[in-house]
This record gives C-alpha cells, structure tokens and sequence, in this order.
C-alpha cells in the first residue's frame, strides 16, 4: 500500500479544516436567532426580517409565493424612500426604511425596519409592525432612534374609513434589534430633548417644543436621569445640555421654587435613552414624494423615471395604483378623462378597502404627464387617498 506524501498529508489534513470550518458555520448559521442578517451594499437590496421569516429585496420590492403550492402572492416593497443617520453611535449613516407588506388578504401591513452600516454595506435587521392600511407621513433618523408619524383610524372604526387619528411611533436598537418605545399608560409621551441640570437648574426642553420643561422632584425616574447626567459628563461645563430620550407628561409648574419660575412641569417616568453626540435635528423623508405632491398620494413618484416606469435599467415597469370613488356616473364620467387608464371596479374592495357604495378605481404611471394625472385625482374632494397598487 503507498504511503501518502508529507505534503498530501497536509493537503488532506487542510482541507479537512475548511469542511469542518465550512460545517460549523452552517450549522451556526441555522441555529442563528440574531435579528442581523444579509448583507448588500443598498438598503433596498438588504434582507429583512417579518414575523420570523427573512425577505431579501431586489430594488426594494419582493414577490413570493405564501406557501408551497399556494397561488396566493406575497409582495412586500419599500416605500418612498431610506432615510439615513447614525443609529449606533459609530459615526456611519444606517438607514431606516419603511416596508408594506402584503400577505394575499385584504391587509396592507406596514413595518419600519433598519439596515445598519458595516463597512459600508447594509445589514437588514427585524422588522417592527407599525399598522394595518395607515397613511404614513413622514419618518426621521437620528441620535439613535426613528420616529414614524402617520395617520391611522379610532378603534371602534371599520378599516374601510379613511386614517385620521395621528399617531407617533418611536423605534430605538437593542443589542442590534429594533424595538418600538410604546406609551406604558395613556397620558406618558416619549420625547427627545436637552437635560440640563446644575445649581437652581433641572430642566428638559423637548426637542419639538423649544420650551423648558422643569424637571419635576417626585419624578419616578429623575434619580436615574440625575446619574446618567453625571455619568456621562463626569468633568462637564456648568449647564451642559445632554440629549435624552425621556418617558413622561408634562404638569403644572410647581408652586414654589425654582421650577416655579417654568411655564410648565415635566414628570419623567422613565430614561430611555441617552445620547452623547447629537442634535435636535435628523434627516426627515416625507411620504407622498413631497409636499408639491400632496399627501393623499402615499407611494414615492420620485422613484419613477419620466416615462412612469420604475426598477434597474434591465427590468423597467409600470407602476399600478389604487383609490375608492363613490359608486355613482358623475364621479366616474369625472376621473375617466383625467386618466385614460383607468379601470372602474364597482363592489370591489381592492387593497386599499373600499365600501359598499364605493367604486374601485386601477391606472397605470405608464402614461404621458402621470405626475400631472395624479394630482389632478389628488385634488378631488371624494378621493381619500391613492395607494400603490399590487396584482397577483
């Protein structure tokens, strides 16, 4: 029998090592519960987590089908746009992106998630349900948090009423998962804003208000406030401003005292977060592309080339939308004309949950002057909102 060489002994023996290496990292890799996951050099290629399952997206959209032999579709896209800022404190731009997710039901769920800056490729991480058919608009990142403001409907509301109510949702990392900071009784509200504490001083001026709040002594967590405040500026000019994320409500001054002399008080109940480097400021993405669009339009034209189509360059199309008019011949004889590509639906709901004594209303951006076809439909009063559309 041949005796193997020395050096196809460390052959073997090397590759052995990577099998082993290439196993242990499979196995790793599966046994792997972490919210961090694919990496991409843009975050509308990223992997993203929803409800356990992870969706890596082309060009910001994915379409799957929900189970195997299933003909229902999954679609889940970006939109608008992401919206970048240091969420970790590492000096690099991550990005916070808002997902619409639709499982083949009546649903249009909508979650915010993060992909984080490594080495200057994005790596998605979990995503946090915001809500069910809302109407976002707007979403800023920075000092560490993203806060999404949108519009969603009373409890007692069917899902076919247009979203009215206003809402604010705040989301901050933990341990690289991003968690919702959810209001623990009716009256708490979570702000950012300046601490400031020294002689005759304890003040918080939220960041929206430009107002000093006093910082009131029987606060359940101003000890905690207090220390943190030393412990991150141990050597610090009198009055440092020291940002923080802050769970409370706002009171009446007290009567007597320093705080006295406040238009108003602020009881903390809890420190959710301290912010060594930051500001007041962020970069902020308003849905609906922007204002010079209007809000009732919910998806980003500015993703759209002049022709209407959106994706690369080797995969260009249309873009389909979605509104509810009220069932009758006026209102139909109205939005025909104004956009050719109109398809009526009366008694459909769609997506977007239209009525009983609603028509449903599909066009197409593939059409001369679709920005302008669009707000003129935005500009109708029966027109609540115009959705993207999805198609199985």
């Amino acid at each position: 029998m041949d005796t193997p060489r020395p050096n196809a002994l460390i052959g073997i023996i090397f590759l052995a090592g990577i099998v082993a290496i290439v196993v242990s990292s499979a196995q790793a890799g599966d046994n792997d519960t972490g919210p961090l996951i694919g990496f991409d050099r843009d975050p509308l290629n990223a992997t993203y987590l929803i409800e356990g399952q992870a969706l890596p997206l082309a060009d910001g959209m994915r379409t799957s089908v929900a189970a195997p032999g299933s003909a229902t579709i999954t679609k889940t896209m970006v939109l608008g746009k992401p919206v970048y800022g240091d969420l970790t404190g590492d000096g690099n731009k991550d990005a916070a992106v808002l997902l619409t997710h639709d499982p083949g039901g009546s649903g249009t769920f909508y979650y915010v998630a993060v992909a984080l800056n490594v080495k200057n490729r994005f790596q998605g991480t979990n995503a946090v349900l915001i809500g069910d058919r809302i109407a976002p608009r707007d979403m800023g990142v920075g000092n560490g948090i993203v806060k999404i403001n949108y519009l969603d409907r009373l409890p007692e509301e069917p899902m076919s009423a247009p979203p009215s109510v206003r809402k604010t949702s705040i989301l901050v990392l933990n341990d690289n998962r991003l968690e919702a900071v959810t209001p623990q009784y009716d009256l708490e509200q979570i702000l950012e804003g300046w601490v400031t504490i020294g002689h005759e001083v304890r003040s918080f001026e939220p960041c929206e208000q430009k107002q000093a709040l006093w910082l009131n002594g029987d606060a359940p967590a101003l000890k905690e406030i207090m220390h943190a405040y030393s412990q991150a500026l141990p050597q610090a000019a009198p009055y440092q401003k020291l940002l923080m994320l802050l769970g409370g409500e706002r009171t009446p001054p007290p009567a007597e005292g320093f705080g006295a002399e406040y238009e108003a008080g602020f009881r903390a109940t809890r420190l959710v977060q301290v912010t060594l480097k930051g500001n007041c400021t962020g970069e902020v993405f308003n849905f609906g592309a922007s204002e010079k669009y209007g809000r009732k339009i919910t998806f980003d034209l500015d993703r759209l080339d002049a022709s209407g189509l959106i994706g690369t360059e080797k995969s260009k199309r249309a873009l389909a939308y979605e509104f509810c008019i009220p069932a009758t011949i006026l209102c139909k004889n109205e939005v025909q004309p104004i956009d050719p590509t109109l398809q009526v639906i009366p008694g459909s709901p769609g997506r977007i949950g239209c009525g009983s004594n609603e028509s449903l209303c599909v066009g197409s951006t593939f059409q001369p002057n679709y920005k302008r076809v669009l707000q003129q439909l935005a500009d109708l009063t029966y027109i609540q909102r115009i959705d993207q559309s999805y198609f199985e």
